[in-house]
């Protein structure tokens, strides 16, 4: 029970990894480290810049984690209507509608994975701009397989100001 749980926040995480939710390593501005200067001691400054350098505070450690996540995550009230069902082939089909009740247009992504105790039968990926005040419907078929209609399908909707 604890594994089906838990499956949505790996989905999640997954989804914030590829979807751009942070700043980049080549968009971070960390500080220099300090380095030896014209006296040989590290840290220590003798030339013009020397006054300069003791104004200024360190700058803080560049942060791998993502910007404003308030806006990035946790939209699964954007999906209505939704249906996840197996055939009885084990072919799973999931539906749904995005419905963007914002001011603004928004990147919506679909994360959706079909599972049978810890492991993955299947998953899709699905990603959609919807108008402000617009809806827009979403389909997966035959995104994962299994014996018969056995499994559970769960989604995870994260929504980005669309570019």
């Amino acid at each position: 029970m604890r594994n089906r749980r838990l499956l949505p926040a790996a989905l999640l995480l997954a989804l914030a990894g590829c979807s751009g939710g942070g700043a980049g390593p080549a968009s971070q501005n960390a500080s220099p480290a300090p380095s030896s200067t014209e006296s040989g001691s590290p840290g220590t400054s003798t030339g013009p810049s020397a006054a300069a350098s003791t104004d200024k505070a360190p700058a803080p450690p560049p942060s791998s984690e993502p910007g404003d996540v308030s806006t990035s995550f946790n939209a699964i009230d954007a999906l209505r209507n939704q249906s996840c069902t197996a055939g009885a082939d084990g072919s799973w089909t999931f539906m749904g509608t995005l419905v963007n009740s914002t001011k603004s247009a928004k990147t919506y992504t679909v994360a959706v994975a079909v599972t049978i105790g810890a492991a993955v039968q299947g998953h899709a990926l699905i990603t959609e701009t919807v108008q402000a005040g617009k809806s827009a419907d979403v389909l997966a078929r035959d995104f994962a397989r299994t014996t018969g209609r056995a499994g559970t399908c769960e989604p995870v909707v994260s929504a980005e100001d669309a570019q």
